[in-house]
């Protein structure tokens, strides 16, 4: 073997070995599955289904009245 197909074969096994060592160590990465949350209001935070939004920031965002107050 003349030294450029030596220089060749090593740089190929390293990135092979490199490539290898990268799926094992993602292998460990644990991915949890994906849960659904509604739409609405969960305690004092309103779900929009992309974020949280506290009770204030959404009314302001959202300019809602207040309730009527309703006489039982």
């Amino acid at each position: 073997m003349n030294k450029t197909k030596k220089s060749l074969l090593i740089a190929t096994l390293a990135a092979a070995l490199g490539m290898g060592l990268a799926n094992v160590a993602s292998a460990d990465v644990h991915h949890y599955a994906p849960h659904h949350v509604s739409v609405g209001w969960h305690g004092d935070r309103y779900w929009d289904g992309h974020r949280y939004w506290e009770r204030k920031e959404w009314e302001r965002h959202h300019h809602v009245a207040p309730p009527a107050h309703r006489y039982y």
